[in-house]
């Protein structure tokens, strides 16, 4: 029997297995930056920790030792296993809902979340991670769905079955809310009846994982309105502003109004794929220190396809809005794009800050895998 919930999706997927640094990582088609990282057995040490860069976040058992905030870092472990008293504290996917409320920036930047074992506890953290925008919206309307799913599993994860009680739930609400999370638990309850857990793609098993969550949290128009706007990649822009990278069928207009509702005044810049190697450009903010007339002027000088003479053949447009050579396209990757836009219109940096940036790029180059 088919699925509604597939078919009213038209068979497309929030959440993709991507390639970053050499290592394969899921992300979510509506929040591209953030990078979840599942490694078998990872643990990492206080002393380990500084070899991973900031806006790390390491999710139920992968740092070893208290759970923490350092904010100067801005790392951060989300944990109720060392160093804590365990029935005093959160299981980890209630800890990320506390961080998401306090304020964490998540969409500032480009995030990595680390966990070592895709149990449900930490699958649930990670999918608030990746929600963020969708779960502090409208005073906090589907953070109010998601919540019984999320204290009910936290409950389970640190003090047991027979302690269901301190969820505070009337038994009708508990009843229903527990056969979710057996829904939730049903394929990794198979793998590891079958001895397959430890040997199955953790990736994969990760993203249909949070596609259930969806279905179970996510009215369908909610859902396909998500759906309808994937983020290939994101850029930092000035004063705080970001640019995103996107594929959709709408029109550029359109997108700009569904974005503003998600992003509000962080919407800087769009870069809409509209075909094979090419891009329409749309300036949101038009108080960012530059406008696409530089851009324009950077892209064309990196862009192999760009050409001069009687027929020109280059990235241009108005201040506000325009696009990628129209007779062949781009020869620039997603990637190079954003790194120009980043570079074009991004905040200014120090001296050192852009010595450090041209490391990591060639590092990048190369291939070198992060710390594990």
């Amino acid at each position: 029997m088919s699925d509604p919930a597939e078919e009213a999706t038209g068979n497309r997927h929030r959440y993709r297995v991507d390639e970053r640094g050499g290592q394969r990582v899921v992300i979510s088609g509506n929040a591209p930056n953030i990078a979840l990282h599942i490694e078998r057995g990872l643990t990492v040490d206080a002393r380990g920790r500084k070899r991973y860069g900031s806006r790390t976040i390491f999710l139920d058992g992968v740092y070893e030792g208290a759970p923490f905030l350092d904010n100067e870092a801005m790392q951060y472990s989300l944990d109720h296993h060392a160093g804590c008293v365990r029935g005093f504290t959160l299981a980890t996917c209630e800890q990320a809902v506390v961080m998401l409320l306090q304020g964490l920036p998540l969409s500032a930047g480009n995030w990595r979340v680390y966990i070592n074992d895709p149990d449900l506890d930490s699958m649930l953290a990670a999918w608030v991670l990746f929600n963020h925008i969708e779960l502090l919206k409208n005073e906090h309307a589907l953070l109010k769905t998601a919540m019984p799913l999320i204290r009910l599993e936290g409950v389970i994860d640190a003090h047991g079955i027979d302690k269901l009680v301190l969820a505070a739930m009337p038994k009708n609400i508990v009843e229903h809310v527990k056969g979710m999370l057996d829904e939730l638990m049903a394929e990794e309850r198979r793998l590891k009846t079958a001895g397959d857990w430890m040997t199955c793609d953790w990736c994969a098993y990760a993203c249909e994982t949070f596609e259930a969550v969806d279905r179970l949290v996510f009215p369908d128009q909610t859902l396909n309105k998500l759906l309808e706007l994937q983020e290939l990649g994101r850029a930092t822009l000035a004063h705080g502003r970001v640019a995103l990278l996107l594929e959709s069928s709408l029109g550029i207009y359109e997108i700009e109004s569904r974005l503003k509702e998600r992003l509000g005044e962080n919407l800087g810049l769009i870069i809409l794929e509209t075909g094979t190697d090419r891009y329409t450009l749309r300036l949101v903010d038009h108080f960012l220190p530059k406008d696409l007339t530089a851009l324009y002027k950077a892209l064309n000088k990196a862009d192999p396809n760009a050409t001069n003479g009687v027929e020109p053949n280059r990235w241009g447009g108005s201040t506000d809005i325009g696009g990628a050579p129209r007779k062949t396209g781009t020869g620039l990757s997603q990637p190079e794009i954003l790194e120009i836009v980043e570079r074009v219109l991004g905040p200014r940096e120090g001296f050192l800050a852009r010595i450090l940036k041209l490391f990591r790029r060639r590092q990048r180059q190369h291939a070198l895998p992060p710390p594990s």
